[in-house]
């Protein structure tokens, strides 16, 4: 059975030296952040396997702060703004999503806050995960030559992007996998393929969907609206 889950709280990363570090929390707090202060960079990239917050803010004083905000790299955010000088250009290749000159302006950068609520609930309706307890219609792993069916394939959980399966047995990293999911009424089922990004002894794997259907992929996104909005 699908379970809608409410959505967490609004979390925000703020890098920055202490000059600015005052104002910018107020103004994130104000808008409902939850903020993680931190005064450098490593202690930043420590939490980079650990979480993942809505809105990050770096500011370039701070010694590789632009540096994790790089798309390349394990994203700490969903969105990011960046605090740099006048005579600064966003470094090539930072997930910058908003650019703040200083010296800081309250009104700017309460607006650009107010402006980073659209990217963040876009990027969350698309990989929040819904919790899940059924099994799939009909589960296929595609492995090199070999197809074979997965029977008794239960779908922990479920998002835009992709899904956690529990299988009877631990499935290879890469391999391609077909689901056939029964989704409740009025949406029906959907035909999906995937690639398995992780995988554990205990039969239970991550799989990001790469081919969906146009007509699929609709359903998909209504049914996960109606989840979101609970």
């Amino acid at each position: 059975m699908l379970r809608p889950a409410d959505p967490p709280g609004l979390s925000a990363l703020l890098l920055a030296n202490a000059a600015h570090a005052g104002m910018v929390k107020r103004i994130l707090q104000s808008h409902g952040f939850d903020v993680l202060y931190l005064p450098n960079a490593p202690a930043a990239a420590q939490l980079s396997n650990q979480r993942r917050f809505d809105l990050a803010v770096y500011d370039e004083e701070v010694r590789g702060a632009l540096e994790l905000a790089d798309y390349s790299s394990s994203s700490l955010h969903r969105v990011a703004i960046g605090l740099l000088s006048e005579c600064r250009s966003a470094s090539a290749g930072a997930r910058l999503h908003f650019v703040m000159r200083k010296p800081l302006n309250s009104e700017l950068l309460d607006k650009a806050v107010k402006a980073a609520f659209a990217p963040i609930a876009a990027d969350r309706r698309a990989s929040f995960r819904h919790e899940a307890n059924f099994q799939s219609a009909w589960c296929c792993l595609h492995r090199l030559e070999n197809t074979r069916d997965l029977d008794g394939a239960t779908i922990v959980n479920l998002s835009l992007t992709g899904l956690c399966v529990q299988t009877k047995e631990m499935l290879p990293q890469n391999s391609r996998i077909e689901f056939v999911l029964p989704l409740p009424h009025p949406y029906g089922g959907v035909h999906l393929f995937g690639r398995v990004v992780w995988s554990h002894s205990s039969g239970r794997s991550g799989v990001r969907f790469t081919d969906i259907d146009a007509s699929d992929q609709r359903k998909l996104e209504d049914w996960a609206d109606s989840m979101y909005r609970g």
